[in-house]
């Protein structure tokens, strides 16, 4: 019975394996000059891109400067208003958007209004996030499921701690499946003898 019971938790803690949350930081972009600028971001296996034509797209305040909503980090600013910037992962996978972290371009606490577009096989959803006039990052939290792609546009903003996790594969599921009646039948085999 106590074999039966450590089998059955093992099994749960492996499948607890395919849920590890990703959160893009943008740490890694941190510097102490006045800005730098990008046209699209590589993080964590996923691409941030602008639809914007101009250049300098995207950009991250100094790590110690007034703009920077994450003091002595790194959140990405949206250079041009009404612009849609997205996210999506490069292989093209299916992922979860769990939740972001926003604030105004120049942290001053200033209101506006974002709209985000969820991309799946079913359609398109969308919600609007307005942002509060208190200085900093507020997160907005989605738990949007299977999705190809988001994307947000509205006011200028500051973006960061973008949490997602992975859809797993069916042929994952296939391969654990198969692994665990591996093991079972090896174990019923064991005791017939």
């Amino acid at each position: 019975m106590l074999r039966t019971k450590l089998f059955l938790a093992s099994s749960i803690f492996a499948l607890s394996t395919f849920a590890n949350a990703t959160v893009i930081d943008f740490n890694d972009l941190s510097h102490d000059e006045y800005y730098h600028a990008f046209n699209s971001i590589n993080s964590n296996g996923y691409i941030i891109n602008n639809d914007s034509l101009g250049d300098e797209r995207l950009g991250v305040w100094g790590a110690n400067s007034d703009f920077q909503a994450d003091t002595g980090h790194a959140a990405v600013f949206v250079n041009y208003s009404g612009s849609k910037t997205s996210i999506e992962l490069a292989n093209k996978s299916l992922f979860n958007f769990n939740s972001i972290d926003l604030a105004d371009v120049f942290n001053q606490g200033e209101t506006g209004s974002i709209t985000f577009s969820f991309f799946s096989k079913l359609g398109t959803s969308y919600e609007t996030v307005v942002f509060d006039s208190a200085k900093g990052l507020q997160t907005a939290i989605f738990n949007k499921t299977d999705l190809t792609k988001v994307s947000w546009a509205g006011a200028n903003s500051q973006f960061d701690n973008i949490v997602t996790t992975p859809v797993p594969e069916p042929e994952t599921y296939a391969l654990l499946g198969l692994g665990l009646v591996s093991v079972w039948v090896s174990r019923r085999r064991k005791q017939i003898r």
